[in-house]
């Protein structure tokens, strides 16, 4: 089946990342350089699953299932930018 848990994880990882990054590029919300590198390699790199991404996608292929592989890669990598970008902007607007 398709791994829809992941994407949505993933998703979500990336929409949280985007808006930490935007909280860099607005120093009066107050989060340091440090604080933001934990939260967004520490806990968001152990939320997110790249590994778990590359395996089910690994799996789908050697199952000859070439379009839901092929769905997989494309749908993480588009949302994934879109809600990284999302996550920038929405920040961005909220801190001024």
């Amino acid at each position: 089946s398709f791994p829809w848990g992941t994407l949505a994880v993933n998703v979500l990882g990336s929409l949280v990342v985007g808006a930490l990054a935007a909280v860099g590029d607005a120093p009066k919300l107050g989060l340091s350089a440090e604080a933001r590198q934990f939260l967004m390699i520490g806990v968001l790199g152990g939320f997110t699953t790249f590994s778990a991404f590359s395996l089910q996608t690994l799996r789908l292929i050697q199952d000859g299932d070439w379009a839901r592989a092929s769905t997989n890669v494309l749908l993480s990598v588009v949302l994934g930018l879109a809600a990284a970008a999302a996550g920038y902007r929405l920040m961005r607007a909220v801190a001024g």
